[in-house]
Protein backbone atom coordinates (compact mmCIF):
# COMPACT_ATOMS: atom_id res chain seq x y z
CA UNK A 1 0.00 0.00 0.00
CA UNK A 2 1.31 3.44 -0.88
CA UNK A 3 1.31 5.44 2.33
CA UNK A 4 2.94 8.51 0.89
CA UNK A 5 1.72 11.63 2.64
CA UNK A 6 -0.41 13.91 0.50
CA UNK A 7 -1.00 17.59 0.97
CA UNK A 8 -4.09 17.96 3.13
CA UNK A 9 -6.39 20.97 3.67
CA UNK A 10 -5.21 23.50 6.24
CA UNK A 11 -7.41 24.14 9.24
CA UNK A 12 -8.59 27.71 9.35
CA UNK A 13 -8.64 28.95 12.92
CA UNK A 14 -11.99 30.62 13.74
CA UNK A 15 -12.11 34.21 14.90
CA UNK A 16 -12.38 34.65 18.65
CA UNK A 17 -15.67 35.83 20.08
CA UNK A 18 -16.23 39.54 20.62
CA UNK A 19 -18.62 38.83 23.50
CA UNK A 20 -17.48 39.62 27.02
CA UNK A 21 -18.28 36.32 28.70
CA UNK A 22 -17.95 35.38 32.37
CA UNK A 23 -14.36 34.06 32.13
CA UNK A 24 -12.84 31.61 34.61
CA UNK A 25 -9.85 32.89 36.60
CA UNK A 26 -7.43 30.18 35.48
CA UNK A 27 -3.75 30.41 36.47
CA UNK A 28 -0.87 30.04 33.99
CA UNK A 29 2.24 27.86 34.34
CA UNK A 30 5.15 28.92 32.12
CA UNK A 31 7.29 25.82 31.62
CA UNK A 32 10.11 27.90 30.14
CA UNK A 33 10.78 28.75 33.82
CA UNK A 34 10.90 25.08 34.85
CA UNK A 35 14.61 25.13 35.73
CA UNK A 36 15.02 28.74 36.85
CA UNK A 37 11.83 29.36 38.85
CA UNK A 38 10.68 25.88 39.83
CA UNK A 39 9.51 26.90 43.33
CA UNK A 40 7.23 29.56 41.86
CA UNK A 41 5.74 27.06 39.40
CA UNK A 42 5.13 24.55 42.20
CA UNK A 43 3.19 27.19 44.15
CA UNK A 44 1.09 28.05 41.09
CA UNK A 45 0.32 24.39 40.35
CA UNK A 46 -0.54 23.79 44.00
CA UNK A 47 -2.97 26.72 44.10
CA UNK A 48 -4.58 25.80 40.78
CA UNK A 49 -5.04 22.09 41.48
CA UNK A 50 -6.25 22.47 45.05
CA UNK A 51 -8.66 25.26 44.04
CA UNK A 52 -10.29 24.35 40.72
CA UNK A 53 -8.12 21.70 39.05
CA UNK A 54 -7.41 23.70 35.87
CA UNK A 55 -4.44 25.73 34.60
CA UNK A 56 -2.88 26.90 31.34
CA UNK A 57 0.57 25.75 30.25
CA UNK A 58 2.69 28.05 28.07
CA UNK A 59 6.41 27.98 27.29
CA UNK A 60 6.18 24.24 26.73
CA UNK A 61 8.53 24.14 23.75
CA UNK A 62 6.14 22.54 21.26
CA UNK A 63 6.37 24.48 18.00
CA UNK A 64 3.22 26.45 17.06
CA UNK A 65 3.33 24.87 13.59
CA UNK A 66 3.25 21.42 15.19
CA UNK A 67 0.13 22.37 17.14
CA UNK A 68 -1.51 23.84 14.03
CA UNK A 69 -0.66 20.68 12.08
CA UNK A 70 -2.61 18.61 14.63
CA UNK A 71 -5.74 20.58 13.76
CA UNK A 72 -5.09 19.86 10.05
CA UNK A 73 -4.97 16.14 10.86
CA UNK A 74 -8.01 16.40 13.13
CA UNK A 75 -9.97 17.96 10.29
CA UNK A 76 -8.83 15.16 7.97
CA UNK A 77 -10.05 12.55 10.48
CA UNK A 78 -13.61 13.84 10.13
CA UNK A 79 -13.83 15.29 6.63
CA UNK A 80 -11.43 12.95 4.83
CA UNK A 81 -12.85 9.60 5.95
CA UNK A 82 -16.17 8.25 4.65
CA UNK A 83 -18.99 7.39 7.05
CA UNK A 84 -18.78 3.76 5.92
CA UNK A 85 -15.12 3.56 6.89
CA UNK A 86 -15.76 5.36 10.15
CA UNK A 87 -18.34 2.72 11.00
CA UNK A 88 -15.81 -0.01 10.25
CA UNK A 89 -13.51 1.64 12.77
CA UNK A 90 -16.17 2.29 15.40
CA UNK A 91 -14.85 2.23 18.97
CA UNK A 92 -16.03 -0.74 21.11
CA UNK A 93 -17.38 1.56 23.80
CA UNK A 94 -20.18 -0.59 25.22
CA UNK A 95 -18.47 -3.92 24.45
CA UNK A 96 -14.99 -3.28 25.87
CA UNK A 97 -15.07 0.10 27.57
CA UNK A 98 -12.57 1.45 25.04
CA UNK A 99 -12.53 4.59 22.89
CA UNK A 100 -10.09 3.15 20.36
CA UNK A 101 -11.39 4.32 16.95
CA UNK A 102 -14.40 6.55 16.23
CA UNK A 103 -17.15 7.61 18.57
CA UNK A 104 -19.86 8.68 16.14
CA UNK A 105 -22.61 11.23 16.69
CA UNK A 106 -25.84 10.45 18.58
CA UNK A 107 -24.29 7.88 20.92
CA UNK A 108 -24.83 9.76 24.20
CA UNK A 109 -28.00 11.34 25.53
CA UNK A 110 -27.58 14.93 26.67
CA UNK A 111 -31.06 15.51 28.09
CA UNK A 112 -34.71 14.67 27.43
CA UNK A 113 -34.00 12.53 24.37
CA UNK A 114 -31.56 14.96 22.72
CA UNK A 115 -28.54 13.03 21.42
CA UNK A 116 -25.03 14.39 21.15
CA UNK A 117 -23.62 16.07 18.03
CA UNK A 118 -20.06 14.99 18.89
CA UNK A 119 -17.66 12.85 16.92
CA UNK A 120 -14.16 11.87 17.98
CA UNK A 121 -11.29 9.73 16.83
CA UNK A 122 -8.65 8.26 19.14
CA UNK A 123 -5.03 7.21 18.65
CA UNK A 124 -3.60 5.11 21.49
CA UNK A 125 0.03 5.36 22.60
CA UNK A 126 0.80 1.69 23.17
CA UNK A 127 0.94 -1.58 21.28
CA UNK A 128 -2.84 -2.06 21.04
CA UNK A 129 -2.76 0.57 18.29
CA UNK A 130 -0.99 -0.81 15.18
CA UNK A 131 -0.91 1.04 11.85
CA UNK A 132 -3.51 -1.27 10.31
CA UNK A 133 -6.04 -0.33 12.98
CA UNK A 134 -6.53 3.09 11.35
CA UNK A 135 -8.60 4.09 8.29
CA UNK A 136 -6.60 4.24 5.07
CA UNK A 137 -6.70 8.05 4.72
CA UNK A 138 -5.09 8.40 8.16
CA UNK A 139 -2.46 5.67 7.91
CA UNK A 140 0.24 7.88 6.30
CA UNK A 141 0.05 10.19 9.32
CA UNK A 142 -0.03 7.73 12.24
CA UNK A 143 3.72 8.04 12.84
CA UNK A 144 3.43 11.82 12.92
CA UNK A 145 0.55 11.70 15.40
CA UNK A 146 2.44 9.27 17.66
CA UNK A 147 5.51 11.51 17.52
CA UNK A 148 3.42 14.46 18.67
CA UNK A 149 1.98 12.39 21.52
CA UNK A 150 5.49 11.36 22.59
CA UNK A 151 6.64 15.00 22.46
CA UNK A 152 3.66 16.11 24.58
CA UNK A 153 4.42 13.41 27.13
CA UNK A 154 8.03 14.48 27.50
CA UNK A 155 7.72 18.28 27.25
CA UNK A 156 4.46 18.73 29.14
CA UNK A 157 3.20 15.68 31.03
CA UNK A 158 6.53 14.64 32.55
CA UNK A 159 7.36 18.12 33.82
CA UNK A 160 3.84 18.74 35.14
CA UNK A 161 3.95 15.43 37.00
CA UNK A 162 7.30 16.40 38.50
CA UNK A 163 5.83 19.66 39.79
CA UNK A 164 2.90 17.73 41.28
CA UNK A 165 5.38 15.35 42.95
CA UNK A 166 6.68 18.36 44.86
CA UNK A 167 3.18 19.65 45.63
CA UNK A 168 2.30 16.30 47.22
CA UNK A 169 5.68 15.67 48.87
CA UNK A 170 6.48 12.65 46.70
CA UNK A 171 9.92 11.58 45.55
CA UNK A 172 11.03 13.20 42.30
CA UNK A 173 9.77 11.12 39.36
CA UNK A 174 7.25 9.07 41.35
CA UNK A 175 4.16 10.02 39.35
CA UNK A 176 6.02 9.63 36.05
CA UNK A 177 7.02 6.09 37.11
CA UNK A 178 3.30 5.30 37.39
CA UNK A 179 2.84 6.48 33.78
CA UNK A 180 5.91 4.88 32.19
CA UNK A 181 8.29 2.16 33.39
CA UNK A 182 12.07 2.19 32.90
CA UNK A 183 11.71 -0.31 30.04
CA UNK A 184 9.19 1.90 28.22
CA UNK A 185 5.84 0.38 29.17
CA UNK A 186 3.21 3.13 29.23
CA UNK A 187 -0.36 3.63 30.29
CA UNK A 188 -3.11 3.71 27.67
CA UNK A 189 -2.54 7.37 26.76
CA UNK A 190 -4.63 8.57 23.86
CA UNK A 191 -4.53 11.47 21.46
CA UNK A 192 -8.08 12.53 20.61
CA UNK A 193 -9.45 14.59 17.75
CA UNK A 194 -12.95 15.81 18.52
CA UNK A 195 -15.53 17.84 16.64
CA UNK A 196 -18.86 19.35 17.70
CA UNK A 197 -21.54 20.13 15.15
CA UNK A 198 -23.94 22.91 16.21
CA UNK A 199 -27.14 22.06 18.06
CA UNK A 200 -30.41 23.10 16.47
CA UNK A 201 -32.49 25.77 18.19
CA UNK A 202 -34.96 23.11 19.33
CA UNK A 203 -32.22 20.85 20.71
CA UNK A 204 -30.55 23.74 22.48
CA UNK A 205 -33.80 24.81 24.14
CA UNK A 206 -34.22 21.30 25.58
CA UNK A 207 -30.65 21.05 26.90
CA UNK A 208 -30.36 24.68 28.05
CA UNK A 209 -27.54 25.04 25.56
CA UNK A 210 -25.48 22.16 26.95
CA UNK A 211 -23.65 20.15 24.26
CA UNK A 212 -21.67 17.85 26.58
CA UNK A 213 -22.86 17.31 30.14
CA UNK A 214 -20.73 18.39 33.07
CA UNK A 215 -18.31 15.64 34.05
CA UNK A 216 -14.88 14.86 35.41
CA UNK A 217 -12.35 13.12 33.16
CA UNK A 218 -11.73 9.44 33.83
CA UNK A 219 -7.91 9.41 33.61
CA UNK A 220 -4.96 11.01 35.44
CA UNK A 221 -4.22 14.29 33.62
CA UNK A 222 -5.79 15.81 30.50
CA UNK A 223 -4.38 18.43 28.14
CA UNK A 224 -6.44 20.39 25.60
CA UNK A 225 -4.79 22.46 22.90
CA UNK A 226 -6.47 25.84 23.32
CA UNK A 227 -8.76 26.75 20.41
CA UNK A 228 -10.82 29.88 19.71
CA UNK A 229 -14.45 28.77 19.99
CA UNK A 230 -15.72 29.69 23.46
CA UNK A 231 -17.77 26.75 24.67
CA UNK A 232 -15.79 25.02 27.45
CA UNK A 233 -16.96 25.89 30.95
CA UNK A 234 -15.49 25.02 34.35
CA UNK A 235 -17.48 24.72 37.57
CA UNK A 236 -15.55 27.12 39.81
CA UNK A 237 -15.29 26.89 43.62
CA UNK A 238 -18.23 29.29 44.04
CA UNK A 239 -20.39 26.75 42.15
CA UNK A 240 -20.71 29.02 39.09
CA UNK A 241 -19.99 27.83 35.54
CA UNK A 242 -17.45 30.09 33.81
CA UNK A 243 -15.88 30.00 30.35
CA UNK A 244 -12.29 28.97 29.60
CA UNK A 245 -10.77 31.79 27.55
CA UNK A 246 -8.65 30.99 24.50
CA UNK A 247 -4.92 31.59 24.81
CA UNK A 248 -2.84 31.18 21.63
CA UNK A 249 -0.36 28.32 21.80
CA UNK A 250 -1.41 27.29 25.30
CA UNK A 251 -2.44 23.90 26.59
CA UNK A 252 -5.28 23.69 29.10
CA UNK A 253 -4.48 21.15 31.82
CA UNK A 254 -6.91 19.51 34.19
CA UNK A 255 -6.94 16.73 36.77
CA UNK A 256 -8.95 13.57 36.13
CA UNK A 257 -10.61 11.11 38.51
CA UNK A 258 -7.64 8.84 39.04
CA UNK A 259 -5.14 11.42 40.26
CA UNK A 260 -7.91 13.01 42.33
CA UNK A 261 -8.55 9.66 44.05
CA UNK A 262 -4.87 8.85 44.61
CA UNK A 263 -4.24 12.29 46.11
CA UNK A 264 -6.97 11.62 48.65
CA UNK A 265 -9.03 14.42 47.15
CA UNK A 266 -6.32 17.08 47.66
CA UNK A 267 -6.03 17.59 43.91
CA UNK A 268 -9.42 18.56 42.53
CA UNK A 269 -10.94 16.48 39.77
CA UNK A 270 -12.28 19.19 37.50
CA UNK A 271 -15.99 19.37 36.69
CA UNK A 272 -16.38 20.81 33.19
CA UNK A 273 -18.87 20.86 30.33
CA UNK A 274 -19.31 22.19 26.79
CA UNK A 275 -22.13 24.60 25.97
CA UNK A 276 -23.43 26.33 22.89
CA UNK A 277 -20.97 29.06 21.80
CA UNK A 278 -21.90 32.78 21.82
CA UNK A 279 -23.91 34.25 18.95
CA UNK A 280 -20.92 35.16 16.77
CA UNK A 281 -19.68 31.55 16.87
CA UNK A 282 -22.89 29.59 17.34
CA UNK A 283 -23.00 28.15 13.82
CA UNK A 284 -19.35 27.04 13.72
CA UNK A 285 -18.05 23.52 14.14
CA UNK A 286 -15.75 23.22 17.16
CA UNK A 287 -12.58 21.21 16.48
CA UNK A 288 -10.42 20.00 19.38
CA UNK A 289 -7.12 18.22 20.02
CA UNK A 290 -6.63 16.45 23.36
CA UNK A 291 -4.01 14.35 25.16
CA UNK A 292 -5.48 12.09 27.86
CA UNK A 293 -2.69 10.66 30.02
CA UNK A 294 -3.24 7.40 31.87
CA UNK A 295 -1.54 5.55 34.69
CA UNK A 296 -0.17 2.11 33.95
CA UNK A 297 -2.79 -0.63 33.89
CA UNK A 298 -3.53 -2.60 37.04
CA UNK A 299 -2.54 0.04 39.61
CA UNK A 300 -5.01 0.23 42.54
CA UNK A 301 -6.51 3.70 42.96
CA UNK A 302 -5.26 3.83 46.54
CA UNK A 303 -3.58 6.72 48.33
CA UNK A 304 -0.14 7.77 47.13
CA UNK A 305 2.84 7.17 49.49
CA UNK A 306 2.91 10.76 50.70
CA UNK A 307 2.72 12.09 54.24
CA UNK A 308 0.70 15.07 52.99
CA UNK A 309 -1.80 12.83 51.20
CA UNK A 310 -2.29 10.60 54.24
CA UNK A 311 -2.60 13.54 56.66
CA UNK A 312 -4.61 16.04 54.60
CA UNK A 313 -6.42 13.70 52.22
CA UNK A 314 -8.85 10.88 52.87
CA UNK A 315 -9.50 7.37 51.63
CA UNK A 316 -11.90 7.69 48.71
CA UNK A 317 -13.14 4.11 48.34
CA UNK A 318 -14.86 2.43 51.29
CA UNK A 319 -15.41 -0.79 49.36
CA UNK A 320 -12.99 -2.69 47.11
CA UNK A 321 -10.50 -0.33 45.48
CA UNK A 322 -10.69 -0.47 41.66
CA UNK A 323 -7.61 -0.44 39.48
CA UNK A 324 -6.79 2.27 36.96
CA UNK A 325 -8.04 0.30 33.96
CA UNK A 326 -11.16 -0.96 35.77
CA UNK A 327 -12.22 2.59 36.58
CA UNK A 328 -11.52 3.82 33.05
CA UNK A 329 -13.43 1.05 31.27
CA UNK A 330 -16.40 1.29 33.65
CA UNK A 331 -16.77 5.02 33.11
CA UNK A 332 -16.41 4.70 29.34
CA UNK A 333 -19.12 2.04 29.18
CA UNK A 334 -21.64 3.92 31.30
CA UNK A 335 -21.05 7.56 30.34
CA UNK A 336 -24.09 9.07 28.63
CA UNK A 337 -25.86 5.70 28.35
CA UNK A 338 -26.47 4.34 31.88
CA UNK A 339 -29.66 4.78 33.88
CA UNK A 340 -28.91 7.57 36.35
CA UNK A 341 -30.65 8.89 39.45
CA UNK A 342 -32.27 12.01 38.02
CA UNK A 343 -31.84 15.38 39.71
CA UNK A 344 -32.66 19.00 38.91
CA UNK A 345 -29.04 20.22 38.68
CA UNK A 346 -27.26 16.93 37.97
CA UNK A 347 -27.89 13.20 37.56
CA UNK A 348 -26.01 10.63 39.63
CA UNK A 349 -24.61 7.18 38.98
CA UNK A 350 -22.95 4.87 41.50
CA UNK A 351 -19.55 3.36 40.59
CA UNK A 352 -17.54 1.34 43.14
CA UNK A 353 -19.61 2.88 45.92
CA UNK A 354 -18.99 6.47 44.77
CA UNK A 355 -21.58 8.96 43.60
CA UNK A 356 -20.52 10.24 40.18
CA UNK A 357 -22.27 13.43 39.07
CA UNK A 358 -23.33 14.36 35.54
CA UNK A 359 -24.34 18.03 35.42
CA UNK A 360 -27.00 19.31 33.02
Amino acid sequence: MDRKQLEIPKWRSPTQTEHDLPWADILTVDLSLYESHRETLVKTVSTALERDGFFYVVGHGIDPETLSRQFDLAQLSFDGVSLEEKKRHRAPIAEEGSFIGYKLQNYWEIKDGVRDRIEHYNFYQNSIDPMTRHPEPLQPYVGEVKAFLTEARQKVLRRILSLIDTVLGLEEGHLWSLHETEDGETGDDLLRYMIYDPLTEEESSKTNGVMLNGHTDFNSISALVSQPISALQVLMPDNVWRYVKHKDGALVINIGDQLHFMSGGILKGTMHRVVRPPADQVNLRRLGVFHFAHFLRGIPLDLLPSEKVHKEGHQIFEQEIPTTDQWESTRIKSYGTATFIKGEEFDTEIIAGLQVRHYH
